[in-house]
């Protein structure tokens, strides 16, 4: 599923190793591999850029080329969104959300596109054969994905979308779209181009990645590569020039709208969830707001109940304020989630309080509110639904868990 990237949707990359292997080389693209960037082109309908340069990374000098790529606003932009991840629940305990995708990359990926500077890297042994009929038949539809990202840059400019999705729903969001975009125009290709070619029985998926990422990065991936897929193919067969409008608006904003495709002809849109501006208090420090969305919130749902159920307990999701700070115990997160209504609340309510009882030992029912302290030692107070808003507070610590939601109870 994530044979194929975009390294600008990797949160960060670690410090290049010392001692690594010399940068490898790209080279404008050559007159067959053009060839088929114009197949690519014209299954999606968009003329291809004017340039673009190809190159092969060995495995063990792909995270050299990884470091060196990344940006360095990523790197703190990871580091916030550790904070978010562990309290969640949604890593293993001890693993970073950095490190994480970094091993993804390493690992599971078979070719990869450099937004801006318009590269694409096939990883492979060997030198770059002199036509793409010579890849394997799952490296072309690797290339082909990543040709459609060559598109998508050249013709909508990635790294501005990057920089336009100012929420960790909106980058989801956009992630899909781009994503979605890649692997339904791959497929239209292979479908047209490559499999009429093909000696039945010929290998067109890529061989497995060698370890399995962590359940939420692998909920992540398919929500890219497969819903993101089956929302374009909606978008394209309901009106084929929506896609492309998308993208020039900036992309889709919110998971919501690509889990209810409905959503976007009601002219929904998310709002009305707010958080205190104020710190709790003194010890307290703010370390960043931000928007998690549906999608986010079913998967940490997911962490302790089945999925159908996860999924019930976040729709009607409208808006959600997520605040995490610097307490005198640890870290602490605040999160408001308000839905469509006082029933969908209430539904959320009972899942959660369903995942609590999963993931703890012991649930306590105190006055307006349930508390919890996982099995990660992350402490989780559930408040008393007010109305269509539902808030979660989650601490390294009890006592600051009970002080943020003491805080937060009617305000």
């Amino acid at each position: 599923m994530f044979a194929a990237a975009l390294l600008c949707l990797a949160l960060a990359a670690p410090a290049c190793r010392g001692g690594g292997p010399a940068r490898p080389e790209t080279v404008p693209l050559p007159d067959a591999y053009r060839s088929m960037l114009e197949e690519v082109a014209g299954v999606r309908g968009l003329p291809p850029p004017a340039s673009l340069r190809i190159g092969v990374v060995r495995r063990e000098a792909l995270p050299a080329l990884l470091s060196e790529a990344a940006h360095p606003a990523d790197v703190g932009r990871a580091a916030a969104l550790d904070t978010v991840y562990r309290l969640l629940g949604l890593l293993p305990p001890g693993a970073s959300l950095a490190g994480a995708e970094q091993a993804m990359l390493e690992t599971a990926v078979g070719a990869l596109y450099l937004p801006g500077r318009r590269e694409v890297w096939l990883v492979r042994d060997g030198a770059l054969p002199a036509s793409p009929r010579d890849l394997e038949p799952w490296e072309q539809r690797l290339l082909a994905h990543e040709f459609v990202h060559a598109l998508q840059d050249y013709h909508f400019d990635i790294p501005r979308l990057e920089r336009g999705a100012a929420t960790l729903d909106a980058r989801l969001a956009l992630r899909a779209l781009l994503e979605g975009d890649a692997s339904w125009t791959e497929g239209q290709w292979t479908a047209r181009y490559l499999l009429p070619r093909l000696a039945p029985g010929a290998a067109v998926e890529p061989p497995p990645a060698a370890a399995a990422p962590p359940p939420a990065l692998a909920r992540e991936a398919a929500f890219q590569y497969t819903t993101g897929t089956e929302w374009v193919s909606l978008l394209r067969g309901s009106d084929p020039g929506a896609l492309d409008r998308l993208f020039r608006a900036g992309g889709p904003g919110a998971t919501a709208l690509i889990l209810h495709p409905d959503l976007t002809r009601t002219g929904w849109a998310p709002g009305g969830a707010m958080l205190p501006a104020a710190p709790p208090g003194p010890g307290w420090t703010p370390a960043g707001a931000d928007t998690l969305g549906e999608f986010l919130l079913a998967s940490y749902l997911q962490t302790g109940l089945p999925a159908l159920a996860a999924l019930q307990g976040a729709g009607g999701w409208a808006a959600d304020a997520a605040q995490a700070y610097a307490a005198p115990g640890g870290a602490a997160l605040a999160l408001r989630v308000r839905f469509s209504d006082a029933k969908e609340a209430g539904e959320f309510a009972a899942r959660h309080r369903d995942l609590l009882g999963a993931r703890a030992p012991a649930v306590l029912e105190e006055p307006g509110q349930l508390v919890a302290t996982r099995r990660d030692a992350v402490t989780v107070i559930q408040l008393e639904p007010d109305g269509a808003a539902v808030t979660l507070v989650f601490a390294d610590a009890e006592a600051d868990a009970r002080a943020l939601a003491a805080f937060l109870r009617n305000r």
